[in-house]
């Protein structure tokens, strides 16, 4: 065992190959000898991290600036928004682009207001235009108070579709006629989709100064149920438990009679009862944008 895997670490790191490759023959490592393997040179057996544009990318008027570990992404985000005469009913187009990510999300909702109470019907189409749509629908309540600050409830129903992609290497691999090294051969998934149901809590309190007005903000994110289906496998079931905290402020400065330059920082934790080998990553936000 111990031999193979020397064998196979050695030719798949130099990129030897043999010197007569007349036929070919394939070769599959043990689960054992794939966990060692994995866990001592690749980093396999070690979390890996994935990003939830769902959750990650909000739609407000505003560039924002994404940092995941040692990587900084930005993301302009832009709404258009139309009231009615009466000022009882707004329409928005939401605009959401982020290049390094090949992210592009285009939107519209509808909102009803009432004297300390919004309740918004959106809903947002995005893709990365190679391997991953995704369509969200959410009903949006908001509600202010004078003495406790603000309170609103965000229900989400996200569907996601995926392309065909390269899957892990699982310890198979070619060698030629004399037992060499020749390529691995990695296992192709097939397309998918996955509906998610998930709830959001926001909690802010503005507190007014001369010139800015400062909200602490707290944002709680939970997925309840999934469905997910590839074609060969079909299953729904209710989510494991999970929480998505944002937590930061949010700054609004006064610059004359109709214009606002507001600012935020918002950081995430994830708490999630899910598979070892994924986690995912907890951006660092910060955003700016202006309102009139």
């Amino acid at each position: 065992m111990i031999k193979k895997l020397i064998l196979v670490l050695a030719l798949a790191l130099t990129g030897s190959t043999a010197h007569a490759q007349v036929a070919q023959d394939t070769v599959k490592l043990t689960p054992q000898e794939l966990f060692e393997f994995n866990s001592e040179w690749l980093g396999l057996g070690t979390t890996q991290s994935y990003i939830d544009f769902s959750k990650d990318v909000l739609n407000t008027s505003d560039l924002s600036l994404g940092i995941v570990g040692r990587k900084v992404s930005t993301t302009l985000n832009l709404t258009l928004n139309r009231a009615s005469t009466s000022g009882k009913w707004s329409h928005a187009g939401i605009l959401s682009i982020n290049p390094g990510w090949k992210y592009y999300g285009v939107g519209y909702g509808l909102t009803r207001k009432r004297a300390n109470r919004s309740t918004t019907l959106q809903v947002v189409g995005s893709a990365d235009f190679d391997f991953q749509k995704n369509i969200n629908i959410s009903l949006i309540d908001m509600v202010k108070t004078r003495r406790f600050g603000n309170f609103g409830y965000n229900l989400t129903a996200s569907q996601t579709f995926w392309g065909t992609w390269q899957g892990p290497w699982q310890g198979e691999y070619t060698v030629d006629s004399l037992g060499n090294w020749v390529a691995n051969i990695y296992p192709t998934m097939p397309p998918s989709r996955q509906l998610t149901t998930r709830a959001m809590i926001v909690y802010s309190y503005p507190v007014k100064l001369r010139r800015v007005t400062l909200s602490p903000q707290l944002i709680l994110v939970s997925d309840i149920h999934k469905s997910f289906s590839d074609g060969t496998l079909n299953i729904s079931y209710l989510a494991d438990f999970n929480i998505d905290a944002y937590y930061g402020v949010q700054a609004d400065w006064k610059i004359g009679k109709h214009f606002i330059l507001n600012s935020g920082l918002r950081f995430n934790s994830t708490i999630e009862k899910n598979s070892q080998d994924f986690k995912k990553s907890n951006p660092i936000l910060f955003s700016i944008g202006t309102g009139f």
